[in-house]
């Protein structure tokens, strides 16, 4: 963002090694075919899109091979509804007049299915059934085909960029965001001194509005190309739109200086372009302070909304303040538009049934009118359209993960498990409970708005691997249902590969589990007809008396309830043996084992090293490991 300035414009070349003074007018005659010196930042964006154009590329095969089957062009886009599935059966989740949790005839205390006990240690794959399985080469299957992710190809590479340098940030992480920040600061300072030539860093500033605006969008055109959620390219969003502030005041102070350099700020400060500057720059400066952590966890309404605000007025601003810059800004406005009308499109209005689960302190939100749509892992925004949510709760948007598969056999349509975490969550379990005098436990109807869906597992088809382990935390689990549903539906319709499915459930107390059995249970009977040996293995961390274990001595076959921490490196090592095993004919070979999680920051980077420290041997035997973060950052 640059403006006029009273200072006579100074030579087209001036010398490298002591550049004029040129008036912020002169530093952006470049772009109109003056100076060379400027045009430094044209070349930079074409550099920048040249590497992006290098991941599409890399994500090309897998993109291909995803899209090769005319079932995924409808999934994973919007949601909507099918009258052919089946009538909503007595699978479904319902609360008996005792108030708990059962699927449809089966009780959730459960004390005579099976044989097998609470377990004090890890038993390996022998705790549950074992179906005969069969491997894609002896039978007729229609599975997707698998194409192997770059991680899998160069194994080395990837051990080295996927070790954590900080929380939340990688290798190979950092090494981006150190490479564009090498870049950007390569095209301000290349020849120059940003204070005496203010104009560069302005022209750095509405250069890169189109990148940081495409990367904050939900309907990310950046992660639609390279087959990444929005959700995982958000740390490059913040990372760059903090450096563009950086930007922006360094113009600013570099143009307050040169005006007052030559003596003439009190005339400068009365133009046009100066005041719509001006204007530019406060809202930059407010995006980034309402935008820090602390104060959105407090203040998210404030938040929402003057980041809408200050954007949109911060683009107007700047066209007058620079009109060169329209193009950047016309571009810059086409993907935000693009963004909110493809949310338009994406939103429904419509019932949702409020159902509240004591015994995990969550609430079963359940949409029976949308049941097609999304894919496992994906999740959605939704607002309750209720004043029992509050003044400003009923308009406040929250992403919960869904907790459901899409053409559900069932008929349950689109479910969400909503954890009481904190105020909104508070509210909605309250309302879902309603007045205790006048309302049964069966919970109650609500008016909500739907956004999406969004994330997920990008161009990776789970059900193209041999083997998986999904790895919970706490509501974490919402995550792996859906996907463990997944395989058992895909499998029953032959057109899965998966053969071994490990899924992991940690939470502080075992009586989490108590209102879970009888969904657990019917998974587990699903499997074998799914040619699917899947364990769940539940831990708990925090310790109990003997009586919080009663109504759980007796566990179906197949799930598993144990103390203490997960045993990640021996789940891991059991599931790639046991997917090594079912090859071991020879007429076919693995496709390599998805490992999927979803809890907190220290349990997902607990995964990842398990991942990146695992036998290499074992690796390559079983066709390669990949791993699948599952989080959510505002």
């Amino acid at each position: 963002m640059s403006s006029h300035s009273v200072i006579a414009s100074a030579p087209s070349s001036p010398p490298p090694s002591k550049p004029a003074s040129p008036s912020a007018v002169s530093t952006l005659q470049p772009l109109r075919g003056g100076n060379s010196y400027d045009i430094v930042v044209v070349y930079v964006d074409i550099v920048l899109l040249g590497v992006l154009g290098l991941f599409v590329l890399f994500a090309l095969p897998r993109t291909i091979s995803r899209l090769s089957r005319a079932s995924e062009w409808k999934q994973g886009l919007f949601f909507y509804r099918r009258n052919a599935l089946s009538p909503k059966s007595q699978d479904a989740f319902s609360m008996d007049g005792a108030g708990e949790l059962k699927y449809g005839n089966v009780a959730a205390n459960i004390q005579t299915v099976g044989s097998h006990g609470i377990s004090d240690s890890y038993r390996g794959r022998s705790s549950g059934p074992t179906p005969r399985l069969v491997a894609p080469g002896d039978q007729e299957l229609h599975a997707p085909k698998h194409t192997p992710a770059w991680s899998t190809r160069f194994p080395g590479i990837s051990w080295v960029l996927s070790m954590q340098v900080l929380p939340g940030y990688s290798v190979g992480k950092v090494f981006l965001l150190l490479s564009w920040f090498g870049i950007m600061l390569f095209a301000g300072l290349f020849n120059i001194n940003p204070f005496l030539y203010p104009g560069r860093a302005g022209i750095i500033v509405y250069s890169q509005l189109p990148l940081v605006f495409a990367l904050g969008t939900k309907n990310n055109v950046i992660g639609m190309l390279i087959g990444q959620g929005y959700e995982r390219l958000i740390y490059l969003h913040r990372f760059v739109g903090r450096f563009l502030v950086f930007a922006a005041n360094v113009h600013a102070i570099g143009i307050i200086y040169e005006a007052m350099d030559a003596g003439d700020w009190s005339r400068v400060i009365y133009k046009g372009v100066i005041h719509w500057g001006i204007v530019a720059l406060v809202c930059m400066d407010i995006l980034f302070l309402l935008s820090l952590s602390t104060f959105v966890q407090r203040f998210y309404h404030i938040f929402y909304i003057s980041h809408i605000v200050s954007a949109v007025v911060m683009l107007f601003a700047t066209c007058f303040h620079y009109p060169a810059a329209r193009p950047y800004i016309y571009a810059t406005a086409a993907v935000y538009v693009l963004d909110h009308l493809l949310r338009v499109l994406k939103s429904r209005v419509t019932t949702a049934h409020l159902q509240p689960i004591p015994g995990l302190s969550m609430v079963r939100v359940q949409l029976h009118a949308v049941n097609c749509g999304w894919r496992a892992g994906q999740h959605v925004r939704i607002k309750v359209l209720s004043m029992g949510m509050g003044i400003c709760g009923w308009m406040e948007p929250h992403p919960f993960t869904i907790a459901s598969v899409a053409e559900s056999a069932n008929g349950e349509g689109l479910t969400l498990m909503c954890k009481k975490a904190g105020d909104w969550t508070g509210k909605l379990y309250a309302l879902a409970e309603g007045n205790k005098e006048t309302e049964s436990q069966m919970g109650r109807d609500v008016t909500v708005l739907i956004d999406g869906p969004y994330g997920g597992p990008g161009n990776t088809v789970v059900t193209s691997y041999s083997g998986a382990m999904l790895v919970t935390g706490g509501s974490g689990l919402a995550y792996g249902l859906p996907i463990v549903e997944e395989f058992l539906q895909k499998g029953m319709q032959g057109v899965s590969a998966i053969l071994v499915v490990d899924l992991v459930w940690s939470v502080r107390s075992p009586s989490h589990l108590s209102p879970m059995i009888p969904f657990f249970t019917r998974l587990l009977e699903q499997a074998p007809q799914a040619n699917l040996s899947l364990r769940i293995s539940v831990f708990y961390t925090r310790a109990v008396a003997a009586s919080a274990l009663q109504g759980l001595e007796v566990l179906p076959p197949g799930l598993t309830l144990a103390p203490g921490r997960t045993p990640l490196e021996k789940t891991l090592e059991s599931v790639v043996e046991s997917t090594h095993g079912a090859f071991l004919d020879g007429k076919s070979a693995p496709n390599g084992v998805f490992v999927g999680v979803c809890g907190p920051l220290a349990l997902t980077e607990e995964v990842s090293n398990v991942v990146r420290n695992f036998d290499r041997g074992m690796f390559h035997a079983v066709g390669g490991i990949e791993v699948q973060e599952e989080s959510f950052s505002w």
